[in-house]
């Protein structure tokens, strides 16, 4: 039997998401429905998701879809999600002692608020069983054992079963220091992935605040799961489906493909002593600090530890300017940070960066001699920006692909 998955990721990096989905053997699309931030496929069995969920570094969340339908945006918008929440057989999901919840996301001018679709979802939920099998299932607003998802999209609801939990995968567990403009790590690791590098090429953050990026990178390089540090805290490993089945072992099985001898070259440095104590914090708890170099140094010194041409990869995410700091000095940071590109990458080095002023880097770029030969629509935070990867003109021959959010 074929079960459709669906994959919440941020906007603008689907194509990325795909990309990583395919390395972990299932075959997906972007856009479901033509919608942003929504990657979808299908497989064969409920465990196959699981063990995705667990791997992926590029997503938020995964759910296995079990309906989905048109809803109105006024307030009779809450009898169709009823509706379609109640034409779901959810004994098959539930056993009589089992504990459920309703999460909804609601996107879009309606009528109604999240909590309405998940009160009248979660009432659907118990009528359906009710009528089934006579007795009422107990709601638990804390650590369900089944976290249903009722998401509301426009005119769009798709209904599902949870299989990551509260906390989405953006919320790593080796963290334990957070610089006050930290990056989201799934862009963090969506950044690495666009840059196309290789633990053999040098990769470096000029400004690497509490030292993501970088360690998002260590983590790819050696094909560790995204949930690794956080084993215990997946809504699959309650749900009544799996019953019997050890994930603790499971995940050993899953963790195979990890290979924590790979020497990635990646060097971080800041001009803070205190973001390169908290990045150095971070990388020991992710088991990564062996293959990091950190060092406290401004950005434009970047030249006096790398020759010209020695780095392939430049990935960061310098000051906006917005909510702290000030604009001129965001400024300042994007033009050192092409010239410093000028100066050390190498005829195929590419330029990662996350900024909320593209246009700075679009008036820069041609100077230096280098070109925008992607971008990608993104929010960081509540806040738009684009991920610009940026090339040596010399070197790219492609034409400049956008990917618009």
């Amino acid at each position: 039997m074929a079960y459709k998955v669906l994959f919440t990721t941020s906007r603008g990096i689907e194509d990325i998401v795909v990309q990583e989905l395919n390395s972990l053997n299932i075959e997906v699309k972007p856009k479901f429905l033509g919608l942003d931030g929504w990657v979808w496929g299908f497989v064969n069995e409920p465990l196959t998701l699981a063990r995705v969920c667990y791997q992926a570094r590029t997503i938020y969340r995964g759910l296995l879809v079990l309906a989905e339908g048109e809803v109105r945006r006024t307030q009779e918008g809450l009898q169709d999600i009823y509706d379609i929440v109640k034409s779901v057989d959810w004994t098959e999901w539930m056993t009589p002692e089992a504990t459920f919840c309703v999460r909804s996301n609601r996107s879009g001018r309606h009528h109604y608020q999240s909590p309405d679709i998940e009160r009248t979802s979660g009432q659907a939920v118990i009528d359906k069983i009710l009528e089934l099998k006579g007795h009422k299932q107990k709601v638990k607003l804390a650590n369900p054992d089944v976290l249903v998802r009722v998401d509301v999209t426009g005119e769009r609801c798709v209904v599902g079963i949870d299989f990551v939990g509260e906390e989405a995968m953006q919320r790593r567990a080796y963290r334990v220091y957070d610089h006050p403009a930290a990056i989201n790590a799934v862009l963090a690791a969506a950044m690495v992935l666009a840059s196309e590098w290789k633990p053999e090429e040098q990769m470096v953050d000029p400004m690497c605040g509490s030292g993501t990026i970088l360690i998002e990178a260590a983590l790819i390089a050696r094909k560790v799961a995204g949930g690794f540090f956080r084993k215990d805290n997946f809504a699959f490993r309650s749900l009544p489906f799996f019953s019997g089945l050890n994930f603790d072992d499971l995940m050993l099985e899953w963790d195979t493909r990890a290979n924590w001898s790979v020497n990635a070259k990646l060097f971080g440095s800041d001009i803070s002593p205190k973001y390169i104590a908290g990045a150095k914090l971070n990388s020991e708890r992710a088991l990564v600090s062996d293959t990091i170099d950190w060092q406290i140094l401004d950005a434009f010194e970047l030249p006096k530890i790398f020759a010209k041409g020695s780095v392939q990869c430049i990935v960061v995410n310098p000051p906006f300017g917005v909510r702290s700091g000030s604009i001129a000095r965001a400024k300042e940071a994007h033009r050192v940070l092409i010239q410093v590109a000028e100066d050390v990458l190498s005829e195929d080095g590419r330029l990662i960066v996350i900024t909320h002023h593209p246009e700075w880097l679009e008036m820069l770029t041609p100077v230096a001699d280098l070109i925008i030969s992607k971008r990608h629509h993104v929010l960081h935070g509540d806040l738009p920006a684009e991920i610009l990867v940026i090339k040596r003109k010399s070197s790219s021959s492609q034409s400049m692909e956008v990917h618009v959010s």
